[in-house]
Order: C-alpha cells, then structure tokens, then sequence
C-alpha cells in the first residue's frame, strides 16, 4: 500500500466516523468522549479493583435503588444497572459482605456511566472498607 492509498484509506475512516457521530444524540456523544478521553490517558486508578458479586442500595436525593456491585477498589466501585444516570450525581451506598462483620456505608459520585452500569468514585478512603476488600 502506498503512503497516497493509506492517507486515502485514513480520511475516509475519519469521514465515516464524523458521519457515525453526527448521527449520535447529545447524550450518546458526551458518553463515547468519556471513552476516547479514557482510551488516551495511561491507567489512572489508584486502588486495584476486586471482581465481586455483592448487593447494594443506593440512593441520589430523589430515588432509592437495589442493584449489585461487580468489582470494587478503595477508591470506588462499578454497578451494574440499567438505570440512567448522569455523571457528577452523589449518591450514597451501603453494601456488605459474608466475609466482613459490619456493613459499609459510604457515599461517592457517578464519575462515567454505560450501557451496563455506573463507576462511582468514593468521596472518602474507609478503613473498613479496606478491611473488607481485604477479606474478599
């Protein structure tokens, strides 16, 4: 391939992207810049996160829901919910374990959402809850 044939196989990919993207709602095009903003950065979390299956409440100001945790880290946690939500929201959650003694109750906000649920990031570190995590 020639560099003329691929410059002209490039710009056609960035056409056809444009054009998908022109096509997106407003709602849909802030999600896959969230996407391409985390696809450019190296790794950024701070904690490892944990696969896990545990139930959670949780509620913004207005709604309470019960849905389940995925994976979890000290600094946040991934919800699987069909539920749409916005990104910034607070939200407070209490969740346990069989492996720890005591519930943990904690609040954080909606840092992205997804098709298949919400990461929320912790406003505070816990020390329980590194207990707990610990003990998964």
């Amino acid at each position: 391939m020639t560099y003329s044939d691929q410059q002209s196989k490039e710009s056609t990919t960035t056409v056809q992207l444009i054009e998908l993207i022109n096509n997106l709602s407003e709602s849909q095009q802030r999600e896959l810049l969230s996407m391409l903003n985390d696809w450019q950065r190296p790794e950024q979390r701070k904690h490892s996160r944990k696969g896990c299956f545990m139930a959670v409440d949780y509620a913004d100001r207005d709604r309470v829901f019960k849905d389940f945790i995925k994976n979890i880290s000290a600094g946040g946690v991934f919800i699987e919910t069909n539920t749409p939500f916005s990104i910034g929201k607070g939200i407070s959650l209490t969740f346990s374990s069989s492996n720890y003694e005591r519930p943990i109750k904690i609040t954080g906000k909606i840092v992205w959402t997804g098709t298949l649920g919400i990461g929320v990031q912790f406003k505070n570190e816990n020390q329980d809850l590194h207990a707990m995590i610990k003990a998964l």
